[in-house]
Formats: C-alpha cells, sequence, structure tokens
C-alpha cells in the first residue's frame, strides 16, 4: 500500500486524523530537497505542533513540525532556545537541520535522536526506594545548576525533558527556555525553576527535596540559609496548585488527552484513548446500552450498570433525576457525573489509587443540565467489606489507610467513606464512589472533614473487634 503524503497544508486540515507512516516533503537550510518519513508520532496538537520519530535520507531524527500561522515565530523560538541549552555545556539533543520555509504555516526542525533512552518519569516510576529516587535527582541537579550559571531558565521543566543513556543524562526541549542577562540566574529565580521542577512530582516525595537543594547550594557555593527550605516549600505547593488546576481544567477540553463534543444538547468528554467509532456509538445510545447490560445498582438517585465496551467492560453510572422538582434544582448546577469527573482527576494527580476514567455525559438543554453519566474502567474484584473474611487481610488493609492518610494530606474528604467504597482490585484497592468527594482549603475544614471521613470509615468495623483494632493501629 502507498504510503500517505502530506504537505503542510495539508498537515493543518488533517488535525487529529494522521495516520503513520506518511511522507512530508521537506527543503532543508541548504537547499537540498528531502522526503521526511514520519514513522511514529509522539505529540500531536493539531493545527500547531507535531512531535515525531522521522527518517530521512536512512537516518532517524527526532523532528518538530511546526504549522499553523505562528509556526515561524515557535520555530525560531524552539531554535534559540535549544541553543541556549547547548551554550551552557549541558549535554542536549542537537539541532542538525531545518528546513527553508515550506509555506508560510510550516517550518520542521530535525534534532538528533537519542535512541534507547528513559525519561525521568519512566525511571522514577520503576524506583524502588527513595535511595533511588534521590540519585536520580542527584544527577538532574548539576544541570540545572549548569543552566542557572549561565542564566538559562526551562520554564516548562518536568520529568520527561531530562534523559537517561548510558549513565549520561540530557536535558531536552528548547520550546520554553529564557536567557536572564549575561551573568548567573539570582537566587529567586533560580528557587523558583527548582521549585517548579518538584512541583511534579507527588507531594509524599518532597522529603527529598532537602538533600536536593543542599546539593544544589553547594554546586552554586551559596552560604547557608535556614530559611532558604521553607521558601521553596512554599513555592513548590504553589506551583503544584496551580498544576492541580491546569490538570483538571484539561479534562474538560479538547486536548492531547481528552475528545470533548459540545452541542445545544449535549456536552461529552472522553479519554482519547478509548475514542474510536464503537465507542461513540455506545455513547449517543448510552441509556440502550445500559438496558442490555448487567445492573449493579439500582437506587433512586444513581443506576449502576456494567456495559460491554469496545475493548472491555465498562461501568455506567447514570444519575438520576428523581421529579420535577429535583430537575429544576440540579439544572443550574454541575452535575454529580461532572463532579465525578472532576474528582477522578483530581486524584489521579495526586496519585490516589482510583477508578480508571472513560467518559462523562451530561444531556443539556442549552445551558440547563438534566441527565448525567459517569463511565469508568471495571475493576474486577470484591470491595473491602470482605476483609474480616480474608486469611491474611493486612497488606489490603494497610494500602486502603494509605489512600485514607494521603486524602487528608491533600486536604481532601470522600465525604461517604464506607467498606464498600473501596474496591480490592488486582493492584490493590482503589476508592470509589467520587460524588461527595470535596477539596478543603482551610487547615480547620480539613481536620473536622479528616475526622468525619475517619468515624465513618471506622464504623464499619464496630462490630468486629480485631478489624476494628488493626484498623485503628494502622491510622494511628
Amino acid at each position: 500500500m502507498e504510503m500517505n503524503k502530506f504537505d503542510v497544508d495539508s498537515l493543518v486540515q488533517a488535525g487529529w486524523n494522521i495516520e503513520v507512516p506518511f511522507v512530508l516533503s521537506i527543503i532543508r537550510a541548504n537547499g537540498e530537497e528531502a522526503e521526511l518519513t514520519v514513522q511514529k508520532i509522539l505529540r500531536l496538537l493539531p493545527r500547531k505542533r507535531i512531535v515525531a520519530v522521522a527518517e530521512v535520507d536512512g537516518q532517524q531524527y527526532l523532528v518538530k513540525v511546526f504549522i499553523g500561522r505562528h509556526s515561524k515565530r515557535y520555530a525560531k523560538r524552539e531554535a534559540v532556545g535549544a541553543a541556549a541549552i547547548e551554550d551552557t555545556g549541558v549535554l542536549t539533543a542537537l539541532l542538525e537541520w531545518q528546513t527553508l520555509k515550506q509555506s508560510v504555516r510550516g517550518h520542521v526542525l530535525g534534532f538528533e535522536f537519542i535512541a534507547d533512552a528513559k525519561n525521568l518519569l519512566e525511571v522514577w516510576k520503576q524506583s524502588e526506594n527513595d535511595d533511588q529516587r534521590l540519585r536520580l535527582i542527584s544527577k538532574v541537579v548539576p544541570a540545572l545548576v549548569a543552566l542557572h550559571e549561565a542564566g538559562v531558565v526551562q520554564n516548562d521543566i518536568h520529568p520527561e525533558n531530562f534523559l537517561f543513556r548510558s549513565g549520561l543524562i540530557y536535558t531536552i526541549d528548547g520550546g520554553d527556555v529564557t536567557r536572564h542577562g549575561k551573568g548567573p540566574l539570582g537566587e529567586r529565580k533560580s528557587l523558583e525553576n527548582i521549585a517548579l521542577f518538584f512541583a511534579q512530582f507527588h507531594a509524599r516525595y518532597d522529603h527529598l527535596v532537602v538533600a536536593s537543594l543542599e546539593q544544589y547550594r553547594q554546586l552554586r557555593a551559596w552560604p547557608l540559609d535556614e530559611s532558604r527550605y521553607l521558601r521553596v516549600s512554599a513555592l513548590i505547593e504553589a506551583k503544584r496548585s496551580g498544576r492541580k488546576k491546569d490538570h483538571i481544567s484539561k479534562a474538560f477540553r479538547e486536548c492531547t488527552r481528552f475528545t470533548c463534543e459540545h452541542s445545544f444538547n449535549r456536552f461529552s468528554v472522553c479519554e482519547r484513548e478509548y475514542d474510536s467509532p464503537a465507542m461513540r456509538e455506545l455513547l449517543s445510545r448510552i441509556d440502550e446500552r445500559m438496558q442490555s447490560g448487567e445492573l449493579l445498582k439500582d437506587g433512586n438517585s444513581a443506576t449502576v450498570v456494567l456495559v460491554d465496551g469496545p475493548s472491555g467492560p465498562l461501568v455506567v453510572k447514570r444519575y438520576n433525576i428523581k421529579g420535577v422538582g429535583h430537575g429544576i434544582s440540579r439544572a443550574f448546577r454541575k452535575s454529580r457525573a461532572w463532579i465525578s469527573w472532576t474528582n477522578v482527576n483530581r486524584l489521579e494527580f495526586l496519585g490516589i489509587s482510583t477508578v480508571k476514567p472513560v467518559a462523562m455525559i451530561e444531556e443539556r438543554f442549552g445551558p440547563l443540565r438534566r441527565g448525567a453519566y459517569f463511565i469508568t474502567e471495571y475493576i474486577e474484584g470484591p470491595d473491602a467489606t470482605v476483609l474480616p473474611e480474608k486469611e491474611n487481610p493486612v497488606p489490603e488493609m494497610a494500602s486502603i489507610v494509605r489512600i485514607i492518610k494521603r486524602l487528608a494530606a491533600a486536604g481532601v474528604s470522600h465525604g461517604d467513606l464506607k467498606a464498600s467504597n473501596f474496591l480490592l482490585g488486582n493492584n490493590g484497592p482503589v476508592i470509589i464512589d467520587l460524588d461527595s468527594m470535596k477539596e478543603h482549603a482551610s487547615q480547620a475544614d480539613r481536620d473536622r472533614a479528616k475526622k468525619k471521613d475517619i468515624a465513618r470509615f471506622m464504623r464499619n468495623w464496630k462490630s468486629i473487634p480485631q478489624v476494628e483494632q488493626r484498623f485503628t493501629d494502622l491510622l494511628g
């Protein structure tokens, strides 16, 4: 079969509908014509940018294809940023070539392809303990120091911009890199950038900041300052809060991860990995598919059904409108499906085990909300009410307590923390039923909510003293 061929203008028109492999004709800056064979798309922002693995004349490259009205500006910014990183002496992927202007709307940069490399996030997930994690960060810190000493800041600093290969670490991505004067970066801006880096990790790793900050201080020959760690901690919290808001907001709009449809009668969002003609057909006939599914719960306020999805079983929770008065009261508020969708993405950001979200639907009449649906993957396994029957329930009990403690540490209350809202899946317990979950701003509200959640949870075990005592011990 003949390979698809694109020019820049057709890439703009293609939107999300770009299949690999495809060929893009280019003219490199030396005037040579070439065919760029795109083998794998790593990131796609329709009508803006494609990041991909591609081949030219038998050589592999990491290419960034900038398309659309502002392609020239973004390509120039990327090239200048990459040069700024390289000038610091930090190991990076070299810009090997760039194209002449393809059209008004297209520019291509070809970077050295670092084969068999793993980014920091991938390696981090494979780490088994804090010693290993600290060793990873200790390799990143010298790169940060070199950048900052040269007055260079990577404003979009995150773990995927650091690659490990054969004991070496590469710092990549010049798209949001700036130079601040000709001398070293000042302490305030340096600490802000360090905080932004650590804000990419879950709060449970914040204790690693102390040693990393000390390593950074020594490399920059800064004097001791006991207040420095407190300032960094406050900055980390603020930047993490901003990242969390951004993470949740993306769950309600068209982006790399989600598809979104908004009409007069309907609002829906779906994880892009699940999006397909079959999935769209299921979502458009959701009530019909629920009728043929397995009923899990038939309540007045909500109906829960197990249905066959295109790639496996799915759980559909329909929030019912109980009458005219209830319908009017719900029409002007976010639906419970919307709240559940918000909270499942909140927990994901916080690294708290919950169900995998798939889709959310709100039936609407203009701005007025009607029925709503929350759809997740199915987790096979019983709920936590079976713990007393297990021969050795302690590992799962400990995992449940970790979830409860992480919720409390994040200032989040569940609102109905009963045993049946913990499912014991193959990969450990997960928390479900998220429509009453709230995030609390003040410490007083957090403390009250924590006490209420734990009290509700412990009521599950009043008649089982040995289980009650074990949970009491684990909760401290």
